[in-house]
């Protein structure tokens, strides 16, 4: 019985190569590679950075490698291009450098370029976030167009000559678990059972400092040499930041026991499976087994585990440093990120509040950035209030709030803001501006606090409303010539780049409570006990008095007719 569904499948595979074969057009096969970056960190943690990634060209409609569902989504909704990341924990730059990733904002980000009309691109960018929400099993259907922006300068590495408007949403709320992380898994061809996913252990991934999880679907600027058509590029991409000294590891460990899992094969479908040691500047560290083919990358030395070659697979990599590393040491980085951002609500009382963010120019050179926060409806801004003040830094934390000199007013280059609507859209503010050299520049403006419905509080209202981060946004030049000893990771990738080797650098701020005026939501309920008290009493008075039959009754009748029967 098996033998016949087992032939129809061998012939139509033969049939598929003859078609690819004979028509260039469609001769563009799929193509996935996977690789794993291990990087211990200065204060004894360890990073790693799982990629796998995806290409094909754009008319292929049959999938081989590429998830099947991603590209039906990205088919049906007129998708152009999609970023979608799931962040848990903060990324602590003054310790760990630069992110591995663009996006690490804590919760749910998502941004999309949707072709058509408005009106069109607003009905799809719904289905959209529904469809992901079915498919990673998170809650992106509550994005919808009271919590989506338009940015129009703080993504300019994802435009393209006469692309559709970006929309970007964020779920602050959002945690990240299992039931994430394997929809993740299932897209990739192995899944779990062979190459580097197979160290995803879900104990040690969640037992972290720092995860964030996401994937990337974009075209690529060059097209595909046989076919000459352009290619699509879908990456998944997973970064954990962990502890070893949490796990009884020191200054002796391997990757298996960092992970709790052997280290599997490689995927056979894969083109490239590697393995890289990345040893930062001033760490005295052995990589084990000695056959990694040895480099420089950022200024750092790199060793690469080919896991396509079986002669040189090891079976464990093990990483041995001279002296053990302490978690509670201060971060030795010899060149920190050029920028780095804080924010923080300021005022006190139900009705009003203000906004107030820090951005740290580390550089020796003046940095274009740009500003770009998003507040939701009910905190009412006022845009005219807007103050930009500029100070002389004194220390490289941005933390210190020592500041010397007096305030140098500081006017932007470029403003879009665009207001509220209530439950309608949040407000949107992008400022493009010119940061000194080593200064502290602090951007201050004030909201009113709105009331809200009781229906539309969560459920834990007296905890306060998650507000999402600001982003901060420059360009640095990742060239080799550039002279930046420690360019970010995704940096080194082609596709990261705006044009000329520059790539744009994204710095999130941290999240903040918003304390809205709340209801006291005891009172329905003592409402409902105390109507429904007088209800049941009401109810059993005038159910007795509806189905009793009332006579009059005779005593003296009554005793005489007992007598007789006695």
């Amino acid at each position: 019985m098996r033998v016949l569904p087992l032939l129809l499948y061998a012939i139509h595979a033969a049939a598929s190569l003859v078609s690819q074969g004979s028509d260039p057009a469609v001769g563009s096969r799929d193509s996935f590679t996977e690789d794993l970056l291990v990087k211990p960190l200065p204060d004894g943690k360890v990073l790693l950075h799982f990629e796998f990634a995806f290409r094909r060209n754009h008319t292929q409609h049959h999938y081989h490698l590429f998830p099947r569902q991603i590209g039906e989504i990205a088919l049906r909704y007129d998708v152009d291009e999609l970023h979608l990341a799931f962040t848990q924990g903060n990324w602590r730059e003054s310790r760990w450098g630069h992110p591995p990733v663009a996006s690490q904002g804590v919760g749910a980000d998502i941004r999309a370029r949707i072709g058509g009309t408005d009106e069109h691109a607003s009905k799809q960018w719904k289905g959209l976030t529904n469809a992901l929400s079915g498919v990673f099993c998170a809650s992106l259907n509550f994005i919808d167009e009271s919590n989506t922006v338009f940015p129009q300068m703080a993504f300019t590495e994802d435009t393209y000559d006469r692309a559709p408007a970006l929309r970007h949403g964020y779920l602050p709320r959002e945690n990240v678990c299992t039931e994430n992380l394997t929809p993740w898994i299932k897209q990739l061809p192995c899944q779990s059972r062979s190459g580097l996913a197979a160290l995803l252990n879900p104990y040690r991934l969640y037992n972290m400092h720092f995860h964030t999880m996401g994937m990337s679907l974009k075209p690529e600027s060059h097209t595909d040499d046989r076919s000459g058509q352009g290619m699509l590029r879908y990456t998944q991409y997973l970064s954990v930041v962990l502890d070893p000294q949490t796990m009884g590891l020191d200054s002796k460990w391997s990757l298996s026991e960092l992970v709790d899992m052997p280290l599997a094969p490689a995927c056979p479908v894969a083109e490239k499976s590697t393995v890289r040691i990345l040893a930062p500047p001033g760490m005295d560290m052995n990589v084990e087994p000695s056959s990694a083919a040895r480099s420089k990358h950022s200024g750092m030395d790199m060793y690469t585990f080919d896991l396509k070659q079986p002669d040189s697979t090891p079976s464990d990599i093990e990483l041995v440093f001279a002296k053990a590393q302490h978690s509670d040491s201060a971060a030795s980085l010899k060149q920190l990120p050029a920028v780095a951002v804080h924010r923080y609500v300021t005022g006190h009382g139900g009705s009003s509040g203000g906004v107030e963010a820090t951005i740290t120019n580390r550089d020796n050179r003046d940095i274009e950035i740009t500003y770009l926060d998003s507040l939701p409806w009910y905190l009412r801004v006022y845009s005219h209030k807007l103050e930009i003040h500029t100070y002389e830094a004194t220390s490289d934390d941005v933390n210190d709030s020592s500041r010397s000199g007096q305030a140098t007013r500081l006017r932007p280059t470029k403003m879009i803001y665009v207001p509220a609507i209530d439950r309608g859209r949040p407000s949107t503010m992008e400022i493009a501006l010119t940061v000194p050299r080593h200064s502290h520049t602090v951007l201050r403006y004030s909201f009113d606090k709105g009331f809200l419905k009781y229906t539309e509080h969560p459920p834990d209202a007296n905890r306060g409303f998650n507000i999402g981060p600001a982003i901060v946004s420059y360009v640095v030049d990742s060239t080799p010539d550039s002279g930046l000893e420690q360019a970010p990771l995704y940096c080194t990738s082609s596709n990261n780049r705006v044009s000329n080797g520059a790539c744009v650098v994204r710095v999130y701020s941290e999240l903040f409570l918003a304390n809205l005026a709340t209801p006291d939501f005891s009172m329905p309920y003592n409402v409902i006990t105390f109507t429904c008290t007088i209800l049941a009493l009401f109810f059993g008075r005038i159910f007795n008095l509806l189905t009793r039959d009332f006579a009059i009754l005779d005593v003296e009748k009554e005793e005489a007719k007992s007598t007789k029967t006695e």
